[in-house]
C-alpha cells in the first residue's frame, strides 16, 4: 500500500477537517472544472470549424495537384501520363488551365479568373454538390457551358442560366503587347453560356468561373500546355502513398500538392490560432490553480501534529511532502477530470441538438450551429495540462510543510 497517498485519500474525504479548508478547495476544484471544461468546448469548437472548412476547401480542391517548380505552363509527358494513370485508386485526372480573364455580361463587367478543366471532372469533386442556380454540366453536344463563382455572379448580376445573352471573355491575345491606344486589338474575346452558378467559399466565389478546356485552348491559343493537372482518388487514405509515387515518377521539376499544402496558410493560421487560444486558457487555468495552494498550506496547518506524529514514529522526512503532493494532485485530477466529462458531453449535446446557433434566423452560413469535432489529443493534452498544473501547485505547499514539520520533529528530538 502507498501509505502517502492513503493518508492524501483520507484527507480528500475527511469530514474532520475545518470548512474553511473545504470551501478552499472546492472553490479550486470548481476553478479546475471550469477551466478545464471550456478548454474541451474550445478546442472542439476550432476542431469543427476546421473540419468544416476543410469540406469547403475539398469541394473546390482536387485531392492532390500538380503544378511546375518554375514557370506557369508546361505539356504533360505521354508516357509520364500513363505512369500516372497506372496508380491504382485514382477516381479521375484531368489537365487545367489557369488564366486571368475580364468577364462582362450585359453591362456589367468584372476581372477573375478562369478554371478550365475536363468537363467530366467537375463530377468528381464536390462541386457539382454546390451549384445553387442552374446545372453543373461543362459541356452538351458541342456547346460549352460556364459555371460561375457566386461573387462574380453576383458583380454581372447574373441568375444562373442564360442561353440568350452570353458571358465575354477576355484574356490577354498570345505575344502581343497591350496598347493603351486600342487596348481590345490586344485581347482575345469569346463568349460563353452561363450554364450556373455554384456557391462554395469566399475565396473560390469570388474569384473563378469553370468552362471547358477545349474552350479556353480555343480562347487562350495554346494547344497543348496546361497550368496544372488535378487528381481525385476513391479511397482518401491512399492519396499519402500516391503523392510520394508521383512524385518520383515526375522528379524534381514539379510540386505534388495534397489539399493542405495547397492552401498552406490558411492551414497554419488555423492550427496557430488552436494553439493561442490553448496557452491562454491554460494561462486561465493555472490561475484558478492558485487557490490550491492556499488549501494546501492550510490543511499542512491543521494536520500538523498529524504528520509530526508519523514521522516521530520513524517516517521518513519526505512523507509529508508526498502526502501534500499526493493531496494536491488529486483536487486537481478530480476537478479536471469531472470538467472534461463535462466539457465533452456538451460537445455531444452541441453535435447532436446544435442549440448553440450562429448568427441570427436570418443570416445564411454554411452551417446553422457551432460544429463540433472531437480529437482524442485535446483530451489526453488537456488531462496532462491540470496533471502538472496540479502538480506545481503542489510542490511549494509540500515544501513548505515537509522543511516546517520535519525541522520541527527533529528538534524535539534534540
Amino acid at each position: 500500500m502507498n501509505l502517502p497517498l492513503y493518508i492524501a485519500r483520507k484527507y480528500f474525504f475527511s469530514k474532520n477537517i475545518s470548512n474553511v479548508i473545504h470551501v478552499i478547495s472546492l472553490i479550486s476544484i470548481l476553478g479546475i472544472f471550469f477551466g478545464s471544461a471550456a478548454l474541451i468546448i474550445i478546442l472542439s469548437a476550432f476542431n469543427g470549424f476546421e473540419s468544416v472548412v476543410g469540406k469547403l476547401y475539398a469541394s473546390f480542391d482536387s485531392d492532390l495537384k500538380i503544378i511546375p517548380v518554375s514557370g506557369k505552363y508546361f505539356s504533360p509527358d505521354s508516357l509520364t501520363m500513363n505512369k500516372i494513370k497506372g496508380i491504382q485508386g485514382i477516381k479521375a485526372i484531368s489537365p487545367v488551365i489557369e488564366e486571368n480573364a475580364l468577364f462582362r455580361y450585359r453591362s456589367n463587367q468584372c476581372i477573375g479568373t478562369i478554371k478550365a478543366i475536363n468537363p467530366d471532372f467537375i463530377h468528381s469533386s464536390g462541386i457539382d454538390s454546390m451549384i445553387v442556380a442552374g446545372n453543373s454540366n461543362l459541356m452538351e453536344d458541342t456547346i460549352s457551358y460556364a459555371v460561375v463563382g457566386g461573387g462574380i455572379a453576383y458583380k454581372l448580376n447574373l441568375r444562373g442560366y442564360d442561353e440568350m445573352h452570353p458571358i465575354q471573355v477576355y484574356v490577354p491575345r498570345k505575344g502581343v503587347e497591350i496598347s493603351s491606344l486600342n487596348p481590345e486589338n490586344s485581347l482575345s474575346e469569346k463568349n460563353i453560356i452561363s450554364g450556373g452558378i455554384f456557391s462554395i467559399q469566399q475565396d473560390f466565389d469570388q474569384k473563378y468561373v469553370l468552362m471547358p478546356i477545349r474552350f479556353a485552348r480555343e480562347l487562350l491559343d495554346e494547344n497543348k500546355g496546361v497550368t496544372a493537372l488535378e487528381i481525385n482518388f476513391k479511397d482518401k487514405n491512399k492519396v499519402a502513398d500516391a503523392q510520394q509515387m508521383i512524385q518520383q515518377i515526375l522528379g524534381s521539376k514539379f510540386q505534388v500538392l495534397d489539399r493542405y499544402q495547397q492552401h498552406p496558410s490558411l492551414y497554419k493560421v488555423m492550427h496557430v490560432e488552436k494553439a493561442a487560444v490553448y496557452l491562454v486558457m491554460s494561462l486561465i487555468l493555472l490561475i484558478a490553480t492558485f487557490n490550491l495552494i492556499g488549501s494546501l498550506l492550510m490543511l499542512a496547518l491543521e494536520k500538523q501534529k498529524d504528520m509530526a506524529i508519523l514521522l516521530g514514529m520513524g517516517a521518513r522526512s519526505g512523507m509529508v511532502k508526498r502526502i501534500i503532493t499526493f493531496e494536491g494532485l488529486l483536487l486537481s485530477v478530480s476537478g479536471g477530470v469531472i470538467g472534461i466529462a463535462t466539457g465533452g458531453i456538451v460537445c455531444w449535446l452541441q453535435q447532436i441538438f446544435g442549440f448553440v446557433k450562429l448568427g441570427n434566423a436570418d443570416s445564411t452560413f454554411v452551417v446553422s450551429a457551432y460544429p463540433i469535432a472531437f480529437n482524442a489529443w485535446d483530451f489526453i493534452i488537456v488531462f496532462i495540462t491540470v496533471l502538472v498544473l496540479g502538480f506545481m501547485a503542489s510542490w511549494y505547499p509540500a515544501y513548505m510543510a515537509n522543511r516546517k514539520i520535519g525541522v520541527g520533529v527533529l528538534s524535539s528530538r534534540e
